[in-house]
């Protein structure tokens, strides 16, 4: 009976708070981000007109009214423009924060989050570090980014969920 109690509570420990969560994908999805905004700006150049709207007076059925034929495009140019500020601006806090490395840390984040290599021990060697350092490295590394992403407060984390 006490089996699936200590597992839970184990499993508890393992999960990694949400900011901490929200953090790596942050990361992990950056070189995404970065191909999803190439391909919103050649969706926008090429598949929607420009903002000048083509207005026709002339009579006909639409007698005494205008005729905007580029409304249909305008909300979903809208839309596209807004996804492609909302996408640079988080590419631009990625890419703010990696500028604010040194290069070990910087390092460390490429080849773990953005090239994806999955075995730590192999990173720490890369990186020519102790296995132990570089999981505090890391920890820390994603502390910091989570407070500037506005994820947490300094205040609000529980070093004891890191196993600190």
């Amino acid at each position: 009976m006490d089996t699936p109690e200590v597992e839970t509570e184990e499993k508890k420990k393992r999960v990694k708070p949400l900011w901490y969560r929200q953090t790596i994908r942050r990361f992990t999805t950056y070189t995404q981000d970065k191909l999803r905004l190439q391909i919103l700006i050649a969706q926008l150049e090429n598949e929607f007109p420009s903002n000048t709207a083509q207005i026709s007076l002339s009579p006909g059925r639409s007698i005494g009214r205008s005729s905007d034929q580029t409304g249909g495009c305008g909300g979903k140019r809208l839309e596209l423009e807004i996804d492609i500020r909302d996408l640079g601006l988080k590419i631009r806090e990625v890419d703010m924060i990696l500028r604010s490395l040194g290069s070990t840390e910087r390092k460390l984040i490429e080849l773990k989050y953005l090239q994806r290599f999955n075995k730590d021990f192999w990173i720490a060697g890369e990186i020519k570090m102790a296995v132990r350092s570089y999981y505090r490295m890391k920890d820390e590394l994603i502390v910091m980014a989570a407070e500037l992403f506005g994820y947490v407060k300094r205040d609000q984390i529980s070093f004891e969920e890191l196993g600190w």
